[in-house]
């Protein structure tokens, strides 16, 4: 093996690396608890995360140009520096302009870091010529960042029991690994761009042609895109509901590591579940499950009362996998990346907006009756766009499966 595999090779266990470093943030299930000790507001807590999920999608695009201009080494590089300045932000601040400039880089690493890591992996496995490895390698490289997140949610509890700021400090040794882990990674061959040339056109044509002229399409990934805003919005409820419900802060670790298996399970057999719904069904109780679950929240109020969060968890890897199947189907594959691009954007969109308003009522009232806004807000949003979707698709469904009417639509990219 000469010199250069070996260095590239290197590579993707170097990856595995960076995934499991990645993993370690201790603080996830105390984050909220964390910010209100330092004098935010549940309204201030939901303006950082909605500024994230404005600045990641926004970046994206830029992002994506710098990995392939400058190299995907030095833009993961650029990711990760921005990554352990993040949590050294976090760990030394004291206030909301601290965790704002925190969020800020956090939204730089993140999405520098998305689309690079996977397109470095891919092309060092075309210098190695196997690139027929690739998804077996990026399945086993998300396989062990959620086994290392989990693990230290587990203990995230626990360490918060002594100090809530001591789960920032036993994070930050682990994000500082990632710029020297990153610095020895070998540069592969640019063979896959993150953003080809006229990306920026490409997408506006694209966002033009899925919105305005596929009617199922369109309703397709603007009712993902709601079920994802509103099942997202109560994860900065989660640590300040189970304080109300009695459940100890040793736990709350414990109880974020068994939301991850959850998840991981219902994607895992998505696809058999909604075999045996059909696909009417399966949309339908996507709503109905979300906002059911918050007003069951919002109602029992006791220490079970967390296992009412599993149903939003089941809702998480269900939504991705089955809603992903959808959009396949409706579009060509010229530009299904793209799409799927676009869902994703709609998704955070909403859900930026719509976080704010719950922190806001979360605080001028209770969290209980946030929950139950949501609930209701969930089932009213949820339905309409539902009916618009299912008379988007078809006037009636064949044997309580939308497969038929799906591939009965031109897909998006085709000539109409």
């Amino acid at each position: 093996m000469t010199t250069n595999n070996q260095k590239l090779r290197s590579n993707i266990k170097k990856y595995y690396l960076f995934r499991v470093l990645s993993g370690m943030f201790f603080s996830v299930p105390v984050m909220v608890l964390f910010w209100q000790e330092n004098g935010l507001s549940l309204m201030q807590v939901m303006y950082l995360q909605s500024i994230f999920a404005i600045l990641a999608v926004a970046l994206e695009i830029p992002s994506g140009y710098c990995a392939d201009l400058f190299g995907r080494k030095k833009t993961l590089l650029a990711s990760s520096v921005a990554g352990m300045f993040a949590m050294l932000t976090y760990s030394l601040g004291n206030s909301f302009s601290h965790f704002l400039v925190a969020e800020v880089l956090f939204a730089f690493a993140v999405s520098f870091a998305s689309g690079t890591t996977s397109a470095l992996i891919f092309d060092t496995l075309v210098d190695l010529g196997e690139e027929q490895r690739y998804k077996k390698i990026w399945g086993h490289s998300l396989f062990v960042g959620m086994l290392a997140l989990a693990f230290a949610n587990s203990l995230g509890g626990m360490i918060a029991k002594v100090d809530l700021r001591l789960t920032l400090y036993a994070t930050l040794p682990f994000y500082a690994m990632l710029v020297p882990l990153v610095w020895t990674m070998h540069e592969p061959t640019r063979h896959r761009c993150v953003v080809e040339k006229g990306y920026a056109h490409e997408l506006i044509h694209i966002l033009r042609v899925s919105i305005f002229r596929n009617r199922a399409l369109r309703w397709i990934i603007v009712y993902s895109g709601v079920i994802f805003a509103f099942n997202q919005s109560v994860l900065w409820f989660y640590q300040p509901y189970f304080e109300l419900t009695g459940l100890d802060v040793a736990y709350f670790g414990f109880v974020f590591a068994a939301f991850q298996i959850v998840a991981a399970f219902s994607s895992k057999y998505a696809d058999g579940i909604e075999r045996r719904l059909g696909q009417k069904s399966s949309l339908v109780m996507l709503t109905f499950l979300v906002g059911g679950s918050y007003l069951l929240m919002s109602h029992y109020v006791a220490l079970f009362s967390f296992t009412f969060c599993f149903v939003q968890q089941f809702v998480r890897g269900f939504r991705n996998t089955v809603v992903t199947d959808y959009i396949n189907q409706l579009t060509d594959s010229s530009m299904r990346a793209t799409v799927l691009s676009v869902e994703g954007f709609v998704g955070r969109l909403v859900y930026a907006t719509i976080i704010p308003v719950f922190g806001w009522i979360a605080d001028v009232y209770t969290i209980g009756q946030a929950l139950t806004v949501m609930g209701v807000t969930t089932l009213i949003c949820g339905t309409a766009v539902l009916l618009l979707l299912l008379k988007g698709c078809c006037p009636k469904w064949v044997g309580g499966s939308m497969h038929g009417r799906l591939l009965g639509h031109r897909s998006v990219g085709r000539r109409q």
